[in-house]
């Protein structure tokens, strides 16, 4: 993650994200524009990711998501699938704590 071909990977990412959305990156889950890190929803393309492989995540949620996918037991489940699952219910959490 260190790599230059990751920081222009990460780079490119952005610019497509705010191409698409016209709106600046934000964390997905509280919408803070002082996100830090591209998050794997899927590590099955490491390298050629797709778009979708990735999310936008500020430290805080990030972390969350890593604590909650090491705490479960999901591992016969697939980690996309839990990503995926996590993601939605972080920010399910978040709206409700914001409201």
């Amino acid at each position: 993650m260190a790599s230059a071909a990751w920081r222009i990977r990460r780079e490119n990412w952005v610019a497509h994200q705010e191409y698409v959305t016209g709106q600046p990156v934000c964390c997905a889950v509280c919408g803070s524009q002082e996100w830090d890190d591209l998050h794997h929803l899927s590590y099955d393309r490491m390298g050629q990711e797709r778009h979708e492989d990735l999310v936008a995540l500020c430290r805080p949620h990030h972390e969350e998501m890593h604590r909650a996918y090491d705490a479960g037991r999901w591992r016969n489940i697939g980690y996309e699938a839990v990503m995926r699952r996590l993601l939605r219910l972080a920010c399910e959490k978040y709206e409700r704590r914001t409201g």
